[in-house]
């Protein structure tokens, strides 16, 4: 008598099974398993599909194996920090293909999205922040690493359906960066956003092209989707950088229709300990906070 499984009880059968047996047939893994090779192999290409499992054919069968990478989520741990240690060891290390992989992992168990942005991906960019402080990475692999963390960030959208892309609120975000290190953080928020049906539109890093004439610019196009969305529009800006902050605040406390637009500020805590007197908006410094502001506010 065969047993009854689903994906969740496959998957991680299949991942327990392989990470002691690479590589095995299909035919071996039903066995091991105790379902029928018809349907393990139905689930075995869900798996593939999913980018859990890879497959070689040698002869006329085809063996599975593992990806690098690939882990079994406790969904009953919610302390994350082993989730955390895999991504910055695979960041550290320089191993893509496993940061990536971790990702999909737990996607594929189903974490809530907010814990994922909240628990795992930001405190591992602020510990690779931490480490570049402290000099025990320099400037340009921490800019290395923090490219390959948002990229692996960005398949995260690859957990919101299709149905969930539908927007339903009327308000519109934009989200702007004000350096590099904030570029992540603003994947995150876009992200987040769009899973929760908020109409958000990431403008990407602004730092480089900030001068004496380029507040006229931001306006206008502030202004431009201002004047396309029938509703509040909201402006979060993330920096670490004081210089663009201060200018992009500013640059909205400036506009002519500044009624219509809410500023959302997310910095670090020294930047907020030393700003906050100056601007007339609350500065938040942590991120979980930002993300239930923007889930608050921006309705």
């Amino acid at each position: 008598m065969y047993k009854r499984y689903n994906l969740s009880d496959i998957q991680k059968e299949v991942i327990k099974l392989l990470g002691d047996n690479n590589p095995m047939s299909s035919t071996e893994i039903s066995k091991k398993i105790g379902t029928n090779r018809i349907t393990i192999t139905k689930y075995l290409d869900i798996l593939y599909f999913q980018r859990i499992i890879s497959k070689k054919k040698i002869g006329s069968v085809n063996f599975w194996f593992i990806n690098p990478g690939i882990i079994d989520i406790d969904s009953k741990d919610d302390s994350y920090i082993d989730l955390q240690q895999k991504l910055l060891m695979s960041l550290i290390k320089g191993e893509k293909e496993i940061l990536e992989n971790t990702i999909l992992s737990i996607i594929n168990k189903r974490i809530n999205l907010k814990k994922i942005i909240i628990d795992i991906c930001f405190p591992v960019l602020n510990t690779l922040f931490e480490l570049h402080n402290r000099g025990k990475i320099g400037k340009t692999e921490k800019i290395h690493q923090i490219t390959n963390l948002t990229e692996a960030i960005n398949l995260l959208k690859n957990d919101i359906k299709d149905n969930e892309n539908i927007i339903k609120r009327n308000s519109l975000l934009i989200i702007v960066s004000g350096d590099d290190d904030s570029i992540p953080i603003s994947n995150m928020i876009n992200t987040y956003a769009k899973k929760i049906r908020i109409n958000s539109i990431l403008i990407g890093n602004v730092e480089r092209y900030i001068d004496p004439f380029f507040d006229i610019d931001f306006q206008r196009y502030i202004t431009k989707l201002s004047n396309k969305n029938k509703e509040k529009v909201y402006v979060c800006i993330c920096s670490f950088n004081e210089m663009s902050l201060r200018f992009l605040s500013s640059a909205l406390d400036e506009m002519e229709f500044k009624e219509n637009v809410q500023t959302i500020i997310f910095s670090k805590e020294t930047i907020k300990e030393k700003t906050e007197n100056i601007f007339k908006k609350n500065i938040i410094s942590n991120f979980g906070i930002l993300i239930e502001t923007i889930e608050k506010e921006v309705k």
